[in-house]
């Protein structure tokens, strides 16, 4: 993932291979046809003479949280994703030409890294080397042959038609923390194309302009970034060993504070210990009595191995304050264990999972690595 947004905004590398030509476009000429995710991209209900290239798929991308830049509104965008494909409702095969795709992108919401295409029936992806890349602004559209006839779909479901092909699209998104605060003004979405080499005679259902955001909402936003030691430790008396957090520190990223109902999350293996507790509370290297008072040990699932340890917060923690706080451990339990285990992790989680003014930050949550 990118730590922050290209300083050029013009012509930019990526990571697509080198073997492309780069054109500055003078205008934005796309027509903006906005298609609400999750509606269906086309019909099959008739069939066109001759062949019929198409462009059917379920969404453009995975929900992208965003705030507005004074983090006073939330809204989402959608990342790229290849989740759709062409297809061909005509009667005919298309020419084995092929057809050349097309994908555009806020090149300030993302890059493309590669691309390319699949087949039906294949389970691996065909990457493309010669992309063209053409910029306008903020826009940049990436251009790539797709050498193979499309058949002729057989299926009744239009969402679900046979022969079609996969565009690949793999993209490295540049709008997450710390640079979720994006002007909504400046997205229009992502756009997916694809034109035959041959004529064609219906070309109203080759073109697809995702929707570029969701409606703005009041927000207060927070986010928490985690870090954390952790040990080695024994599983009982076996031969088997675990990691377990011994130390951790959580800061508040604001611009709202950590709310105090909030709490910090720390699980590990249950059969490393006989007993467990939070100690050493600091407030910015300081010692204190304000935080961390209520410290509660969900009951374990008889099915998991994994303990959770809850210690609400207490009190809100201002944006630029780190929490900090250590973890100590009793002796193994009894028994000897010689099963895979899991690795400890420890986070921060709001009251309510589903609070929609949390910042998606990288390390809301940090794992231990599972001893070899």
């Amino acid at each position: 993932m990118r730590a922050s947004l290209p300083s050029n905004i013009g012509v930019t590398e990526s990571n697509l291979p080198t073997r492309r030509s780069v054109v500055t476009a003078g205008a934005w000429s796309i027509p903006l046809v906005s298609l609400a995710v999750g509606v269906p991209m086309a019909s099959a209900s008739t069939t066109t003479a001759g062949f019929d290239l198409a462009i059917v798929g379920l969404q453009f991308g995975e929900t992208l949280p965003l705030f507005t830049p004074d983090y006073t509104q939330r809204y989402s965008s959608y990342t790229p994703l290849s989740n759709f494909a062409v297809a061909n409702f005509g009667d005919q095969p298309s020419p084995v030409e092929g057809f050349r795709a097309s994908y555009t992108v806020d090149n300030e919401l993302a890059v493309l890294d590669r691309v390319g295409y699949r087949v039906a029936g294949s389970t691996e992806p065909t990457y493309v080397d010669d992309v063209e890349t053409i910029v306008t602004g903020t826009r940049t559209e990436y251009r790539w042959l797709v050498p193979v006839s499309v058949p002729v779909n057989e299926s009744e479901d239009p969402m679900f038609p046979t022969g079609a092909v996969a565009l690949v699209v793999e993209s490295t998104v540049l709008l997450r923390y710390p640079n979720d605060a994006y002007d909504p003004e400046k997205l229009i979405g992502s756009r997916v194309s694809a034109t035959s080499l041959a004529a064609e005679t219906k070309t109203d259902n080759n073109v697809l302009q995702g929707v570029g955001k969701s409606d703005l909402e009041p927000a207060s936003p927070y986010a928490a970034q985690t870090e954390a030691t952790f040990e080695t430790a024994p599983l009982g008396t076996g031969p088997a060993r675990t990691s377990r957090p011994t130390s951790v520190k959580i800061t508040s990223i604001g611009p709202r504070p950590l709310p105090a109902s909030g709490s910090a999350v720390v699980r590990f293996d249950y059969r490393s210990t006989t007993a467990f507790s939070i100690a050493n509370v600091r407030l910015n290297g300081a010692p204190t009595s304000a935080f961390l008072q209520t410290v509660t040990a969900p009951e374990r699932q008889a099915w998991s191995s994994v303990q959770e340890l809850l210690a609400e917060l207490g009190a809100p923690l201002n944006a630029g304050d780190a929490l900090e706080f250590d973890v100590v451990y009793d002796a193994p339990s009894l028994g000897g264990y010689d099963v895979p285990s899991t690795a400890g992790h420890v986070g921060f989680t709001p009251a309510d999972n589903n609070d929609r003014d949390q910042r998606t930050t990288e390390f809301a949550y940090v794992y231990g690595v599972i001893p070899a």
